[in-house]
């Protein structure tokens, strides 16, 4: 008979390889990690309503903006009489909503964090492999790499999983050690996606991380830093590919906006500069509360005018700021932008390890520069899988504020 007490100590066991599976499968492109995130959400609702206390912590943690974010959301869709079904603006804020409580669901955890590491980890290892293997398959295919899905969303996914594998842990796996080295993993399979907005952002981070780290290298050895980066830079550049993936995807803009050359695809350009100026149109006639995705490509296809079929059948404008100012306006973007800073106050505030510090930047800070040219707030999976790494943050920093002020706070 399967008693409370053994349902418990069976859950001890499981819920360690969930968090680990998710982030070997996120990176992958796999949707597994939405049902996880599912499950820790439905489990923390019932954890955090279970007591007046665990409710008051719940709602003084960053999890709270995001409940307060959400209801706000909910009250103008009510408001308006889009409060239905058919409209997904509410399927993504109860999604959100359910998932901010993934933290007290990882109650039986005892070190979410960890598992959260090493599963980003393998899944590093996994993608770079299997990206690797389909550039080896289909060596002379033109299309993007997209692991069976949307290119970008597939590169975005990728640079999360290295962000999070890169944190430090104590007494790391044997053959999953500390390191940059699934930041460089992660540079090939971003490589074959072809997606700018996180091409820029692979180089730069790394490039950040690489002058903090080798702060604690010997004098001598610091002074050849510059070295080795320009060696890897003159590398990479004289590899044929990279030089015409960066004419092609970089130069090529340049050459069709501002030189007027017309040799160059730019579809997806002009499909987003349409989208943005009709948005800026709208946005300009309801700045404070905006008029909700059910109404807002209908406008937008209006203030377009002749420009109107380059925007049929979209479903979001390719950038979270004009969208969130058309979902809910001024109030919804100050309140979705409180989320990242009251989260980021709080790893300041709780953990001492500066290479968390970091992570948790580059995470939330590529999250913002991504959904400048694309809008993972509406993708499951990437909504996902940045409230698992929230949720997983919080329920690791809940366990250190139960130690001792003389406990050491390990990852």
């Amino acid at each position: 008979m399967m008693t409370v007490k053994r349902l418990l100590l069976l859950r001890r066991r499981i819920d360690p390889l969930l968090v680990g599976l998710s982030a070997v499968l996120f990176p992958l492109y796999m949707p597994a990690p939405v049902a996880v995130a599912v499950i820790f959400g439905a489990c923390g609702l019932y954890v955090a309503f279970s007591s007046r206390r665990r409710l008051r912590r719940q709602m003084t943690s960053p999890a709270g903006m995001v409940m307060v974010y959400t209801l706000f959301s909910a009250a103008l869709m009510l408001v308006r009489g889009e409060f239905n079904l058919d409209n997904r603006q509410l399927g993504f804020m109860g999604l959100l909503l359910g998932v901010s409580f993934i933290s007290p669901g990882l109650c039986l955890v005892r070190r979410p964090l960890r598992h959260f590491v090493i599963g980003a980890r393998l899944g590093s290892v996994a993608t770079f492999l299997l990206a690797l293997t389909v550039a080896m398959i289909l060596a002379h295919a033109p299309d993007r790499y997209g692991g069976g899905g949307n290119a970008a969303i597939m590169a975005f996914l990728v640079l999360i999983g290295a962000l999070v594998a890169s944190i430090d842990l104590e007494k790391p796996p044997r053959f999953l050690p500390n390191g940059m080295q699934y930041l460089a993993l992660s540079s090939f399979p971003v490589f074959l996606t072809e997606t700018r907005a996180v091409l820029v952002l692979v180089p730069a981070i790394f490039l950040v991380e690489f002058f903090c780290r080798t702060e604690q290298w010997r004098p001598h050895l610091r002074k050849t830093r510059f070295v080795m980066l320009l060696a890897g830079l003159v590398a990479l550049l004289l590899l044929p590919q990279v030089r015409e993936m960066l004419i092609e995807r970089f130069f090529s803009v340049y050459d069709y906006y501002i030189d007027g050359g017309e040799h160059a695809d730019m579809v997806s350009g002009d499909i987003r500069l349409t989208m943005w100026q009709a948005a800026l149109v709208v946005i300009g006639d309801h700045l404070l509360s905006g008029v909700g995705l059910m109404r807002m490509f209908g406008l937008m296809t209006e203030a377009a005018g002749d420009h109107a079929s380059l925007i049929e059948g979209y479903k979001h404008v390719h950038n979270f700021v004009l969208q969130e100012l058309l979902a809910n306006g001024v109030i919804g973007l100050l309140l979705l932008a409180s989320i990242p800073v009251v989260f980021l106050a709080t790893v300041w505030r709780k953990t001492p390890d500066a290479v968390l510090r970091r992570s948790a930047v580059y995470v939330l800070g590529s999250l913002g520069a991504f959904g400048l040219l694309h809008d993972p707030f509406y993708h499951e999976l990437c909504l996902s899988t940045i409230m698992l790494f929230v949720g997983v943050c919080l329920a690791q920093f809940h366990r250190w504020d139960m130690l001792t002020p003389a406990a050491a706070k390990r990852l």
